[in-house]
């Protein structure tokens, strides 16, 4: 009737049942196979076209001239349309190599923090690929737009979006 030795009930818990068990928590996310590979990918092409892009930048004044003593632009003049893209890069301002040396370094940056999933990393990556689209249109004269480098950009960063999910 009415009085109980226990004022305090307990309210059990499965840690209760099983004593030696983890508390569940937040899993961590984990990189997926195809989000380490495309970053993998950006690594090597962003990388390469940093250095290059650095490389020219330093050496801007110096490389139109190596470019037209060089034996290779002899034997690129008998392929089509090479000898318009050597006079389009040899005549392209400094500032066009520059702003490349800074977005490739974006995008390559972007890429390291997708990998260990970061979220900014994706904006970062993004802004970079559609600027790196544009900046020859502003820079080159004479620039056709490239259709196959904007495709393999929108997938790209159609592909990182799908993993945006796991990314903190």
């Amino acid at each position: 009737m009415g009085f109980s030795l226990f004022l305090y009930k307990k309210r059990l818990t499965m840690s209760d049942y099983f004593p030696n068990e983890e508390k569940p928590g937040a899993t961590p996310a984990k990189r997926t196979p195809g989000l380490s590979f495309i970053c993998i990918l950006t690594f090597v092409f962003s990388g390469l076209m940093f250095v290059s892009s650095l490389f020219y930048s330093v050496y801007y004044y110096y490389i139109p001239g190596f470019i037209e003593n060089s034996p290779f632009s002899k034997a690129f003049s008998g392929i089509e349309g090479m000898t318009e893209a050597i006079k389009i890069m040899t005549n392209a301002s400094i500032w066009y190599f520059i702003f490349n040396t800074l977005l490739y370094g974006l995008s390559l940056m972007g890429a390291i923090l997708m990998f260990r999933l970061r979220k900014v990393g994706f904006h970062f990556y993004t802004v970079a690929q559609i600027l790196l689209l544009i900046t020859p249109m502003i820079y080159l004269a004479g620039y056709k737009t490239d259709f196959a480098s904007t495709v393999i950009t929108a997938i790209f960063i159609f592909l990182y979006y799908t993993n945006l999910r796991l990314m903190k």
